[in-house]
């Protein structure tokens, strides 16, 4: 199997069949799931992770996860210039630290505004166990979700 494996790795998903993927699929998640705590195997149960592997087999979401993640990217690196600037700036003002902690505090809000944006694309993508959500135990479901699909795009593509 891992000899078969090397050699699938060198093709691209799109270029295999519905059930070729699925295996293939189904592989990289077993072993990814060895990777996670035990509570979060829990979390990441049969059924999602059933309901993930159907929702990836047309690539789709692989695309939207990239683009997810360049838009994140670039929205970080413009928060940090900002941050950079703004500080250059204040430098000399009195209340330094209470002014960065409230340009601290809207970049904060600001990210969580672009998670809450990735969460709502990928649920409308039809990817099994998004929605909005604070629940910080939710979010590392989906982050782990968006690590495996990020790991496996970057074997197969």
């Amino acid at each position: 199997l891992e000899n078969s494996r090397v050699i699938i790795l060198k093709m691209h998903l799109s270029t295999l069949s519905k059930e070729e993927k699925t295996r293939i699929i189904r592989g990289e998640l077993d072993e990814f799931m060895f990777s996670l705590k035990p509570k979060m195997c829990e979390n990441f149960n049969a059924s999602l992770q059933r309901s993930l592997i159907e929702s990836l087999l047309d690539g789709t979401v692989f695309q939207i996860v990239d683009s997810l993640k360049d838009l994140q990217q670039l929205a970080e690196k413009q928060l940090y210039d900002e941050r950079q600037k703004h500080l250059a700036e204040l430098q000399m003002a009195p209340d330094l630290d209470e002014q960065m902690k409230r340009i601290d505090m809207n970049i904060v809000n600001e990210l969580d505004k672009i998670m809450a944006q990735q969460q709502n694309t990928l649920a409308r993508a039809g990817v099994p166990g998004f929605r909005i959500t604070s629940n910080p135990l939710e979010i590392n479901l989906q982050m782990e979700m968006i690590r495996f699909i990020m790991t496996l795009h970057s074997k197969y593509s």
